[in-house]
C-alpha cells in the first residue's frame, strides 16, 4: 500500500512539473528545456530554509514559489529576442548552467552529495510525516495547480496565450500586448514548477542535482508529449504514465548496470513514437 500511496504522490508532485511545462511548451509556444532547473530551485530553497529550521513549510514554499516567479521570467526572457532553435539552444545552456552550480556550490547545495535528512513539512504545526498525510498535501497542490490552469486557459490571458503560438505578428499586430502575456504565463509556470520543487523536497528527504539536470528536463518534457500538450488531462495523464513505466520495467529481468539507460532509451522511443503516429498525445487536442 505504501508502494502505491508514494507512486500517486510522486505522480501528483509530477503533475505540477508538467503544469509548467506544459504551459510554457504546450500553450505558448516557448520550446524550453530547462524547467528542471526551476524545479531544482524550488526544492534547493525549501530544503534550505527547513533544514536550517529558519521557517515552517508554507511560508518557505511561498518564498520558493516567488524566486522560481522571478527566475522563469527571467529564463523565458530571451524568448522575446530569439525563438524556434536558437531559444532551445538558449534554454539547454541554461539548464547546464543550472547544473553545474547544484554541484559546485558545495555550500549552498551539497555539492554531488546532494542534502539529505530534509524534515517533514508541516501545516501550520501540524506536521505531514506518513504517506497518507503526504497524499493529501500531494493532492491538493496538484488540485489547486490544475484548477489554476483551467482558469487561465478559459481567460480572455489564455485566449491570448494560444492566439500567441498560432501567430505572435498577428497578435501584436492587432494591438494585442504579447510582452505582458508572456510574462504572465512564465510567472505562473515559476510558481507551479516552484511548488512542486519543494514538495519534492521533502517528500523525498533528499535531493542531488541528478533529480534536476538534463535528463529530469527531457522527462517533463515526455511527459507533456506522451499526456498530451495544451490541455490539462494531459498534463495529469503523462506523469501517471511516465512514473509507471519504470515500474513495469523492474518486472523485466535488466542487469541494474543498464537499467538508467534502458529507461533513457525507453523515453526516447516514446517520444519519437508519439511525434510519428500520435503527436497530440494520449489526451490531446488533435493538431
Amino acid at each position: 500500500m505504501d508502494f502505491l500511496l508514494s507512486y500517486i504522490v510522486l505522480a501528483e508532485i509530477y503533475v505540477l512539473a508538467a503544469l509548467s511545462t506544459n504551459l510554457l511548451v504546450g500553450i505558448v509556444g516557448i520550446f524550453s528545456v530547462s524547467q528542471a532547473a526551476v524545479f531544482g530551485v524550488g526544492a534547493y530553497i525549501v530544503a534550505f530554509f527547513l533544514m536550517h529550521d529558519i521557517m515552517g513549510f508554507v511560508p518557505a514554499l511561498a518564498i520558493a514559489a516567488l524566486c522560481c516567479i522571478a527566475l522563469n521570467v527571467l529564463l523565458a526572457l530571451p524568448s522575446l529576442r530569439v525563438a524556434g532553435d536558437y531559444f532551445v539552444v538558449t534554454s539547454f545552456g541554461i539548464q547546464l548552467l543550472a547544473t553545474a552550480v547544484f554541484t559546485n556550490w558545495t555550500g549552498g547545495t551539497g555539492g554531488a552529495n546532494g542534502l539529505p535528512g530534509i524534515p517533514p513539512p508541516d501545516l501550520f504545526g501540524y506536521p505531514i510525516e506518513d504517506m497518507r498525510r503526504f497524499l493529501a498535501l500531494a493532492t491538493a497542490a496538484a488540485g489547486l495547480g490544475g484548477l489554476c490552469f483551467w482558469l487561465v486557459m478559459r481567460a480572455p490571458l489564455g485566449r491570448r496565450l494560444k492566439a500567441i503560438r498560432e501567430d505572435e505578428l498577428a497578435v501584436a499586430a492587432a494591438g494585442k500586448p504579447v510582452l505582458s502575456a508572456k510574462v504572465a504565463a512564465a510567472a505562473l509556470a515559476g510558481a507551479f514548477a516552484g511548488s512542486a520543487g519543494g514538495i519534492y523536497a521533502c517528500f523525498l528527504s533528499f535531493i542531488d542535482p541528478s533529480s534536476f539536470d538534463l535528463d529530469a528536463s527531457v522527462l517533463m518534457l515526455t511527459m507533456i508529449v506522451v499526456g498530451g500538450a495544451r490541455t490539462l488531462r494531459g498534463s495529469v495523464l503523462g506523469p501517471f504514465v511516465l512514473l509507471a513505466l519504470p515500474q513495469l520495467l523492474a518486472l523485466v529481468d535488466i542487469p541494474t548496470t543498464i537499467a538508467a539507460a534502458t529507461r533513457q532509451l525507453m523515453y526516447g522511443l516514446l517520444l519519437i513514437a508519439f511525434m510519428l503516429f500520435r503527436p497530440q498525445g494520449l489526451a490531446g487536442e488533435r493538431l
